[in-house]
């Protein structure tokens, strides 16, 4: 194995430390030695992706208003602020039933991540919207549901895909999350050193 780095990890039945050379992690296990323990180690390589391929995605996912299929908001990476206001990120249009909207002017959060470990865009919901002024979440006036159940004060809540989010219990819309390309994935794949002891 070029370019590998003899290094210590904790054996995982006796706890004590022993040292991984390149023909272990070649193999994939070391036994330890100390005397009365003489446990096989498994040893795993761990990967995860580099969180800069955000930057070469296309889009990030889009909510679909279930009223007029062909209404659309696309999403932006971190926080998505929803609502009529001319503040937000997803600024939706004043949809009228019986004469009221229900959707307030900063109504809800979806928050757009990356989970470096799966690969995946995250999409977390979250009633109300933060007040920059004050510093603090300030929640809607009729509230959000996902998949019909109400989402409880400061709840935040992962929505999966095709997920429907009600604002206001009057208007639906669906979660499309965007699928990061395997290939693309490929390109940022970072391997990491197997369980090593971090306290050397």
């Amino acid at each position: 194995m070029n370019g590998f780095k003899t290094t210590l990890i904790a054996c995982q039945h006796c706890g004590r430390r022993i040292m991984v050379r390149a023909a272990d992690a070649a193999r994939g296990s070391i036994t330890c030695s100390h005397v009365g323990c003489g446990a096989v180690n498994s040893l795993q390589s761990a990967f995860q992706y580099d969180e800069a391929i955000v930057q070469g995605l296309p889009e990030f996912g889009k909510l679909t208003y279930l009223n007029k299929p062909e209404i659309t908001y696309p999403l932006q990476f971190g926080p998505n602020v929803i609502g009529t206001g001319d503040s937000c990120t997803v600024q939706v249009e004043r949809f009228v039933h019986n004469g009221r909207c229900f959707i307030s002017r900063r109504h809800g959060t979806l928050t757009v991540t990356f989970d470096k470990w799966s690969g995946r865009l995250r999409y977390q919901l979250q009633d109300g919207a933060l007040d920059e002024s004050r510093q603090h979440l300030q929640p809607s006036l009729n509230g959000t549901l996902l998949n019909g159940i109400p989402l409880q004060k400061m709840e935040l809540i992962d929505v999966e895909n095709e997920g429907v989010i009600t604002l206001g219990g009057a208007d639906r819309f669906r979660l499309a999350h965007f699928s990061i390309p395997a290939a693309m994935l490929t390109t940022y794949k970072v391997d990491l050193a197997f369980n090593p002891d971090r306290t050397e």
